[in-house]
């Protein structure tokens, strides 16, 4: 398929049967700072009939990528960028609706710092423009992934640029030359934890991610499942804990945080099945040892490409960890997870 005229940044939507979420997104592109023709929209399509009469028509900077089978957001977001041309990647899904400032705030971010792989933005509920939908993606030592600030009002606690882990794959801007360098999303992830992958194996290449607070986005989130405990979703989201651990820790991390590990994954399987998720956890569960081999081969691989040391990313960890317990904290007690509760209880503050 050939390739449009690199521009400044390329957009990539993936999307699944919603042409109404998928209007609304692209109508708020059209509404940003940064000029249309410096960037252009690929929208690839899920499941799609090559001969469906389009839903809406597409802006003069945008086209269609049809795909015959659901590849899931990692598979269609790849297939999106080896379409694409550009120095940066916006990935965005179609539930999300951009301030016209995002695309050009997050752009400046990374035009000032090489070494910065990825930026995200503050994403509020789109159903609530006054609550927190996330302030950046976090991950215990365990291997659990947090979105910071998940659910709470926004009162400004959030508004002070910092380092992240790991941004909500759902909006967030990517230098392309890393995104080609770490060999694009993992497809065998399908959806759910891919962009944490993601950003893990930025932050082994030596680069860092940056949170952004005056970006700013509204998600509606599992739009395309529906409920937020969908079992599809509860099935991925064990299935992908485990591959990324197994993945991404250097082996002496990995033996390090093995008992951290093990009682998160205890403590993830009891609240799988309080919500009456057992069998979708045990599919999960399958589901990793399946992908195994696989994941054991690519983790061969990362290890001979790393950049940094296993004490630098263990304490890239640390802080991430630490971000998740300083939220936990500031929350009220009536707020407190109980997962996060237990685990902070068993292991304590992060050091």
């Amino acid at each position: 398929m050939p390739t449009l005229q690199r521009k400044l940044v390329s957009i990539i939507i993936p999307s699944l049967h919603r042409p109404d979420l998928t209007r609304s997104c692209i109508e708020s592109l059209a509404k940003q700072h940064l000029p249309a023709d410096q960037w252009d929209i690929v929208l690839v399509e899920n499941d799609a009939r090559a001969d469906a009469t389009p839903e809406h028509p597409l802006p003069w900077n945008a086209r269609r990528l049809l795909l015959s089978a659901n590849y899931g957001t990692a598979g269609a977001t790849n297939r999106g960028l080896a379409a694409s041309s550009s120095k940066y990647v916006l990935l965005l899904n179609n539930d999300v609706e951009l301030e016209p400032a995002f695309l050009a705030t997050l752009v400046s971010v990374l035009e000032r710092d090489e070494r910065c792989a990825f930026a995200v933005g503050k994403l509020l509920n789109a159903n609530d423009k006054g609550r927190l939908d996330g302030a950046g993606d976090a991950l215990l030592l365990g291997g659990g992934a947090y979105r910071l600030g998940h659910g709470d009002p926004d009162a400004g606690q959030f508004d002070k640029e910092s380092a992240v882990l790991a941004g909500c794959g759902a909006a967030a801007l990517f230098r392309r030359s890393v995104l080609e360098e770490i060999q694009g999303l993992d497809e065998d992830f399908f959806a759910y934890l891919d962009d944490v992958d993601l950003a893990l194996r930025c932050h082994l290449h030596g680069y860092k991610g940056l949170y952004v607070p005056s970006a700013v986005a509204y998600h509606v989130g599992s739009a395309t499942l529906g409920e937020r405990l969908h079992p599809k979703i509860l099935e991925l989201v064990t299935r992908n804990q485990l591959s990324l651990v197994v993945k991404n820790y250097p082996l002496w991390i990995l033996v390090r945080l093995l008992p951290r590990v093990l009682a998160f994954q205890i403590l993830w399987f009891s609240f799988a099945v309080q919500k009456g998720g057992l069998t979708p956890y045990l599919r999960g569960l399958w589901g990793a040892i399946r992908c195994l081999p696989r994941t054991l081969r690519k983790r061969r691989q990362i290890v001979a490409d790393r950049r940094i040391s296993s004490t630098e990313f263990l304490a890239r960890l640390r802080a991430s960890e630490g971000q998740i317990y300083a939220w936990h904290q500031a929350r009220p007690s009536a707020s407190h997870p109980r997962l996060l509760s237990v685990y902070f209880g068993l292991f304590g503050a992060p050091q």
